[in-house]
C-alpha cells in the first residue's frame, strides 16, 4: 500500500522575525565639533529626552536621558536597545531614574544593550541601579563593539527592595558583558549570576553583608592602565559601607571594577567616583554628579 504523497512533503519551517528593538539611537559630530542625534527610532516602552548640554561635560558632549514609560520591567519581557557612537563623537546616556524589575512569576525577563563606538568616540553608558523586586528574574546583557580610538564608559549595577511587610527576594539576576572589535573577535568579557537565596545567605566570598553590586568598566585600547588602575583605588578606597576590587582587561582593553555596597545610596557614591575619576583622567574636567 502506498503512502499518502502529502506524507512526503518537505517541511517548510517559516522565517522567524529579528528580535524587535525598541530603541535605536545613533550620534554623530557635526563640522562645529558639537555632538548630536543624528538617528532615532524609540518606541515603548522607552522614552528619550532632548539632548542635553550640562555643566562640566567636555566641550561638545551631548546628554540624553532614556527613561522608562511603561514603570519598570515586567515578567516576559525582551527589552533591546541599540546605541551607536560615531567619529569623535562624545555622548552620555543615562536613565535619570532607577529602573525597577518587579516581581515575575510566569516568565523571566531580560535587557539587551548593544554600544558601538566608533573612531575617536566617546560613549558613557551609565544607567541608574535596576532595582530587583521579590521574585525578579532578570538577564542583562551588554555588548560593546569597540572600533579603534574609542572609548566607553559603562555599568551593569542592581540594589534591593521589597515592599512593606514583604520579606521575599529576587529570584537571579544574570548580567554578561561582552567587549569585541569590528570583526567580532572578543577582547574582554564579564559574567555574573547570583540567586537570591545566596545573596540572602550573607556568606563571606558571594555577598557577606552587602545588599547592591555594579560592575564598571572604561574600555579602549591604548589607555594609561596602570594609571588608571591607581586612581581609581585611589578615589574609591575612602569611601564607606563599601567593597570593591579594580583590575585590567585582557587583550589591552581598559579597566574594570567591581562594587559591592551595603544599599543603593552608597553604589551610587561609588559609580559616581568612578566615573568622575575616569572623566577627569580622559578630559581633564570631572563631571557634576546628575542627581541627588
Amino acid at each position: 500500500m502506498n503512502a499518502p504523497q502529502e506524507l512526503f512533503r518537505p517541511l517548510i519551517v517559516p522565517p522567524q522575525e529579528p528580535p524587535r528593538v525598541q530603541a535605536r539611537i545613533a550620534f554623530s559630530r557635526a563640522p562645529s565639533g558639537a555632538s548630536y542625534i543624528s538617528a532615532q527610532h524609540v518606541g515603548y516602552p522607552f522614552h528619550l529626552g532632548r539632548t542635553l548640554k550640562l555643566p562640566d561635560d567636555p566641550q561638545g558632549m551631548a546628554a540624553v536621558y532614556l527613561q522608562s514609560c511603561s514603570g519598570g520591567i515586567f515578567a516576559g519581557e525582551d527589552l533591546r536597545m541599540q546605541l551607536h557612537a560615531g567619529p569623535d563623537s562624545q555622548v552620555h546616556v543615562s536613565t535619570g531614574a532607577a529602573t525597577v524589575a518587579h516581581s515575575m512569576l510566569e516568565q523571566p525577563a531580560r535587557q539587551s544593550v548593544s554600544l558601538t563606538a566608533e573612531s575617536g568616540a566617546l560613549l558613557e553608558y551609565l544607567p541608574m541601579a535596576m532595582i530587583l523586586f521579590p521574585q525578579a528574574k532578570l538577564h542583562s546583557q551588554v555588548k560593546v563593539t569597540l572600533h579603534p580610538g574609542a572609548r566607553v564608559m559603562l555599568c551593569d549595577a542592581f540594589c534591593l527592595h521589597a515592599p512593606q511587610d514583604n520579606h521575599g527576594i529576587f529570584d537571579f539576576y544574570r548580567a554578561d558583558l561582552e567587549v569585541r572589535c569590528p570583526s567580532g573577535r572578543l577582547l574582554a568579557g564579564d559574567r555574573l549570576a547570583l540567586c537570591g537565596q545566596d545573596m540572602l545567605r550573607q556568606l563571606p566570598g558571594v555577598s557577606d553583608r552587602y545588599q547592591a553590586l555594579a560592575t564598571f568598566m572604561l574600555v579602549g585600547q591604548g589607555l594609561p592602565v596602570e594609571q588608571l588602575k591607581a586612581a581609581l583605588r585611589n578615589a574609591l578606597t575612602a569611601l564607606p559601607d563599601s567593597y570593591l576590587g579594580v583590575s585590567a582587561l585582557p587583550d589591552d582593553c581598559g579597566v574594570s571594577v567591581r562594587i559591592m555596597a551595603v544599599d543603593a545610596v552608597a553604589l551610587r557614591n561609588n559609580l559616581y567616583t568612578a566615573w568622575a575619576c575616569m572623566r577627569e583622567q580622559l578630559t581633564g574636567i570631572a563631571p557634576r554628579m546628575r542627581r541627588k
